[in-house]
């Protein structure tokens, strides 16, 4: 195996989400995902559905604490950890009650927090709507630095890169498993949090998570549309904290080697069927 396939194959498995009013959060997440309260200890309220999990905390309102993200075996993550050490990163211990001994943190150049390690299992409820969580995106004022870090450090693949007219490179999405993007990076003002998403299994799904949030008085507030990067059908909508949360279905495929496309920075780079949220 290539060193550049270190983190290859691993998929987002949860996030630590922060709220200056967590309670009002919990509640929020357990009824617009379907989620139910696992287990609350040391201030963290961690929240389970049909394969997606959060974790809540006290904290600045619309921060991200850590992106967790499961390899597949502990020879995976001893050899990650490995590369990380060579490259004089600091490893720190994981926060995250969710992954099993062995785990551990790094900070990326924004500051963003990534917890790499074996995810504890854990049971759901089956009639939960489908609704995988698969990836996360931060802003960054410097877009390159951090595709440089995931890529050199991690071993994140290029699939997709969005650059304006003059070249000047607005989005970049990054591959962890055949799916298009578990991580994406956006160009804007100031570093933080974008955006998250829950995959789904077709489009009869996106059709009833809307009727749920209409059930819930929760608007859509981009969607229904279709990403060109990426190829898949999504709609958002928005917590009480302004955090957008995704919910998509039929992302496209790649193989480990496949080489990045180039997109322009318009509005049919993001919805190929209408008007686009652009962020910068």
């Amino acid at each position: 195996m290539s060193d550049d396939k270190l983190i290859w194959p691993a998929r987002l498995h949860h996030l630590n989400l922060t709220s200056e009013d967590p309670k009002t959060l919990v509640e929020w997440y357990s009824k617009a995902l379907m989620m139910e309260p696992k287990g609350t200890a040391m201030g963290e309220t961690w929240l389970s559905g049909k394969d997606r999990h959060l974790i809540i905390s006290d904290g600045p309102k619309g921060g991200l604490k850590y992106a967790a993200y499961a390899l597949e075996n502990e020879a995976q993550l001893m050899r990650l950890r490995n590369h990380i050490c060579e490259k004089n990163i600091a490893a720190y211990p994981s926060p995250s009650p969710l992954m099993e001994d062995g785990a551990f943190m790094i900070v990326d150049p924004d500051g963003n927090q990534f917890v790499l390690g074996i995810c504890r299992e854990a049971a759901v409820n089956a009639q939960m709507l489908p609704g995988r969580l698969q990836h996360v995106v931060f802003r960054s004022t410097d877009i390159s630095r951090l595709v440089a870090f995931h890529s050199s450090i991690l071993g994140f693949r290029v699939s997709d890169v969005v650059k304006e007219e003059n070249g000047e490179v607005t989005a970049t999405f990054m591959r962890s498993d055949p799916e298009h993007h578990s991580l994406g990076i956006f160009r804007a003002p100031e570093a933080g949090l974008d955006h998250f998403c829950s995959e789904s299994t077709s489009w009869n799904d996106i059709r009833d998570w809307g009727d749920h949030f209409a059930g819930c008085q929760i608007p859509i507030t981009w969607g229904a549309g279709r990403h060109g990067a990426g190829n898949n059908l999504f709609i958002f909508v928005t917590d009480q904290d302004g955090n957008n949360v995704e919910i998509s279905a039929e992302i496209e495929h790649w193989t480990f080697e496949q080489e990045p496309r180039e997109w322009l920075h318009e509005q049919r780079t993001l919805n190929l069927w209408g008007s686009a949220w652009l962020r910068s």
